[in-house]
């Protein structure tokens, strides 16, 4: 008898044992499908936000270009920073950028139409204009100006080239395909393409995270191979970027003062307003042929914005970069949609 009753308390435990399993194991699975439906549901919930956002974002834009069709200015309401739009129940708060007040890293290939073989032309060009493709003989300036040694300018640049063009050849000895890539600890193949994102440098050879994070607000990876700055909307913070199109050889304070003071109010009307600007001139002038450059790559207005987005409801908070395409005079459509962290 006493065997029949232990044997039957511990049946007793055992289907108690695996109803606590049980119920464990459904609270468990319970939990994680609500957090992933609950989380699901605040992703699109925020992504109505955005859409709403991006609305009021390409209203305040195409108004400010109907005004004024052939130039950007940092004074259009669209640039103002840090905007907040507060809702019931959430806060929707962002700035948007003008994108091509920075380097476009998918320009390295492109010669920007200077035909360097032109005996004439070559007469009339500084040495330094004539090692490469005026878009990379900046990006190699913009790195040294901000401590890269030559060697590991000429490498980064070298390198990026061989990541953009299709082919699988060596643009020079400093330069990397794919064998170097398959040998690191990390491997991985070059894209044969534009960069999709600008943190892609940083699996180029030679590029370390100190350095990238130098040059982070500098550059940008634009869907072309066309290197165009847009004077009227670079910030002090871009000063590097306006020395390097003088090769480093305008100072950075000067750059500065270029930007804050001589800079017209209201931006500059044409490139030949730019051109003609008292210390720009000066610089350009002292060296040959950097202003035929500068006529190519120096605009006022922009076709490429970036706004990113910050949406907080409850103790939720989501981030969006949105990219901004402007295809007519007044026409803007929206590109690219990317989640997670913001920057300039």
């Amino acid at each position: 008898m006493r065997k029949h009753k232990g044997t039957a308390l511990i049946m007793v435990l055992l289907v108690i044992a695996i109803m606590i399993i049980s119920a464990t194991t459904i609270a468990v699975r319970f939990n994680r499908v609500f957090f992933i439906t609950n989380n699901a549901d605040q992703v699109q919930t925020s992504k109505w936000y955005v859409d709403g956002i991006e609305g009021i974002i390409k209203k305040y834009m195409i108004d400010d270009f109907k005004k004024t069709k052939s130039k950007v200015y940092l004074g259009m309401n669209w640039a103002q920073p840090n905007q907040v739009i507060p809702l019931d129940d959430s806060v929707i708060s962002g700035t948007v950028y003008d994108e091509q007040a920075c380097f476009n890293i998918n320009s390295l290939t492109n010669n920007q139409s200077i035909d360097i073989n032109n005996e004439q032309i070559r007469k009339e060009s500084d040495y330094r204009l004539l090692t490469g493709n005026y878009p990379a003989v900046v990006f190699k300036s913009l790195l040294t100006i901000a401590g890269a040694d030559d060697n590991t300018a000429d490498t980064i640049v070298a390198s990026a080239i061989d990541w953009i063009d299709p082919d699988s050849d060596m643009k020079s000895s400093v330069g990397a395909e794919d064998q170097y890539y398959s040998s690191i600890p990390s491997p991985h193949m070059v894209a044969q393409g534009f960069f999709y994102d600008k943190s892609e440098l940083r699996a180029v050879r030679g590029m370390t995270a100190d350095l990238y994070r130098r040059i982070e607000n500098q550059i940008c990876a634009l869907p072309t191979s066309e290197l165009r700055i847009s004077m009227n909307t670079l910030t002090a913070k871009k000063a590097p970027l306006l020395s390097a199109l003088f090769l480093g050889d305008m100072d950075l304070q000067t750059a500065v003062n270029v930007i804050e003071k001589e800079r017209p109010e209201f931006g500059w009307d044409t490139v030949d307003g730019v051109l003609v600007s008292n210390t720009i001139s000066d610089y350009a002038s002292n060296i040959r042929g950097l202003k035929r450059r500068l006529s190519k790559v120096l605009v006022t207005n922009s076709n490429y914005f970036v706004a990113n987005v910050k949406v907080a409801f409850g103790e939720h908070e989501f981030a969006f970069r949105t990219r901004f395409y402007r295809n007519s005079d007044t026409g803007l459509v929206v590109y690219q949609r990317l989640r997670g962290e913001l920057n300039e």
